[in-house]
C-alpha cells in the first residue's frame, strides 16, 4: 500500500470562489445547502429553548 503524494492532495482540493464571503457563492446549490443548514440549526435551538423552559414549569 503506498502513501499518496501530498502534492497530489493538494491539486485535488477546491478552489473557492470567494473565500472572504464564503457564503456568496457561485454555485446555487451551495446556497441552498446554508439555507437548510441555516433551518436545521434554528430547529435545534427552538427545541432546547422548549425543553429548557419545560423543565423550568415542572420546578
Amino acid at each position: 500500500m503506498e502513501a499518496k503524494n501530498k502534492t497530489e492532495r493538494v491539486e485535488n482540493e477546491k478552489e473557492w470562489d470567494n473565500p472572504v464571503e464564503p457564503t456568496k457563492t457561485s454555485d446555487a446549490r451551495d446556497e441552498e445547502q446554508i439555507v437548510r443548514q441555516y433551518k436545521e440549526a434554528k430547529r435545534r435551538h427552538d427545541n432546547l429553548s422548549e425543553n429548557k423552559e419545560a423543565e423550568e414549569k415542572e420546578d
